[in-house]
């Protein structure tokens, strides 16, 4: 009889401040590394079994735990793929063999945390507990590339200075596991849930509680990695984890239009064009500038452009249905602000009418651009 695949798990290895995984996958190998600049990880199984839960679902192979598991920790990760599976039925339900079993013990340290980038979700889960939260989160692998340094000392001065200015404890985690989960699946559609509950595992003896701030408001749920209904099925006992403030972006916006620190550190941009804070070009910044251009709080944020120039939002190609629900957000809410004629107004909708066939010509043809581009490049060279 053929023995059955399998992805044995155990605890990581604790040297310092850093945690070291390895894993099995079919066909693969991975050496997974979380390393920290104050010692808080705890080299759990808990976050062994988040880490190779897509790859096991993706391949439909059995998961073994060779350390004891928090029982109600396991019975969460159960009802998660049920969940999961139910939304992405190219994953098959998640299956964990752990003979030992143990009850996680209440939380005792009083410490509670908050994921945070810098953006507007991060800010505004921050800022509106900010009477029970002592720690920020950042998790340096995930949003910015490893390789890509001085983005990275950017949201370490940013981190530096607001822990200053508010006495908040700011951690600063390092990893590649992201690895492991755009190998079995979409980063943000699959993915970043699961990225994020492993490091709140990896938190939990050091918190009693972590907020993961949440992308979308309640109407606009839709199938996605972070979600109210399953990120909370990363706690036990020991650790709860919060899915926080399912609200309209614009909502957020308008309550960080009135915090300075907010307005003198917000980072929302992915692109990260010529080394800027925030490129103030990409479709994320112009949304945030947008909603604050609506406030009237544009010119005092100290991030951004001062100005928003119309021909960049028409520029944008837009076909993600998150982004486009955003975009309505942001017409509605200057519309409600008396300014739905303005030229800001029409250039987003404008974006939002442009018809499929027309963003697909736009996109082929500034693509051929790039290439050309590429190898006029080269040519020169030569």
């Amino acid at each position: 009889m053929l023995k059955r695949e399998c992805i044995n798990i155990n605890r990581a290895t604790l040297e310092g401040a850093r945690a070291d995984y390895q894993f099995s996958m079919p066909g693969r190998s991975y050496q997974v590394y979380f390393s920290c600049d104050k010692k808080v990880l705890s080299g759990s199984v808990e976050a062994a079994l988040v880490l190779v839960s897509m790859g096991a679902m993706r391949n439909g192979v059995q998961v073994v735990s060779k350390a004891p598991m928090s029982r109600t920790f396991l019975q969460n990760q159960g009802a998660l793929s049920e969940i999961f599976t139910g939304w992405f039925p190219e994953f098959s339900p998640l299956e964990v063999l752990a003979e030992e079993q143990y009850q996680a013990s209440p939380p005792a340290t009083g410490r509670v945390g908050c994921f945070f980038t810098g953006g507007v979700d991060s800010f505004y889960s921050f800022l509106t507990h900010r009477s029970e939260i002592t720690d920020l989160v950042y998790v340096h692998g995930y949003d910015i590339k490893l390789e890509d340094v001085a983005h990275r000392q950017a949201v370490t001065d940013m981190g530096r200075k607001i822990e200053r200015e508010t006495g908040v404890r700011f951690i600063e985690i390092e990893t590649n596991a992201i690895r492991l989960f755009k190998d079995f699946g979409k980063w943000g559609l699959h993915g970043h849930g699961y990225g994020l509950g492993a490091v709140a595992r990896l938190l939990s003896g050091y918190l009693d509680k972590i907020y993961i701030p949440s992308s979308f408001a309640i109407a606009e749920l839709l199938p996605w990695a972070s979600h109210p209904e399953t990120d909370p099925l990363f706690s036990d006992e020991a650790l709860l984890v919060v899915h926080d403030a399912c609200i309209e972006r614009t909502e957020k916006i308008v309550f960080l239009a009135a915090q300075d620190v907010a307005l003198k550190n917000l980072r929302v941009c992915w692109e990260n064009v010529d080394g800027e804070y925030n490129c103030g070009r990409c479709e994320k910044c112009l949304r945030t500038m947008t909603a604050l251009y609506g406030m009237g709080a544009l010119e005092k944020s100290d991030t951004f452009p001062r100005r928003i120039e119309p021909k960049m939002i028409r520029r944008l190609v837009v076909d993600a249905e998150s982004s486009r629900r955003f975009i309505s957000d942001n017409i509605v809410f200057l519309r409600s602000k008396g300014m739905g004629d303005s030229e800001v107004a029409q250039a987003w909708q404008t974006v939002l009418n442009r018809p499929k066939l027309a963003n697909r010509l736009i996109k082929r043809a500034r693509r051929l651009r790039k290439q050309w581009k590429n190898v006029a490049k080269k040519l020169g060279r030569g």
